[in-house]
């Protein structure tokens, strides 16, 4: 007769990273896929929410990245802000697929 032990569960601990954790994660994922990373906040009125939205992937057409920009220099005033940086030539330092940091 064949017997079997019993197999105890245990619970892991949820691990709680912070919100900053977490943008650096999508973030970096982004970046070493040459993705968009946009963060955005939805308000919704009626029901008294409010929402905040990280998106990553291909998102942004030429197009709409040049409606971005010309909607950022209009509201400077009001404190928008844009940076560019010239990324064939930006220093960064990645995680690779394999979790080892590669120059890119």
């Amino acid at each position: 007769m064949f017997s079997m032990a019993l197999r105890v569960k245990q619970q892991r601990k949820k691990e709680r990273k912070s919100i900053i954790e977490l943008f650096q994660e999508i973030l970096i994922s982004a970046l070493s896929r040459n993705d968009d990373f946009i963060i955005t906040f939805e308000t919704l009125p009626e029901e008294r929410k409010r929402y905040l939205h990280v998106l990553r992937g291909k998102l942004i057409t030429p197009c709409m990245l040049g409606t971005l920009k010309n909607r950022i220099e209009l509201q400077q005033e009001e404190g928008s802000a844009i940076m560019t940086i010239h990324w064939d030539k930006a220093q960064v330092n990645l995680p690779g697929r394999d979790g080892r940091i590669v120059s890119r």
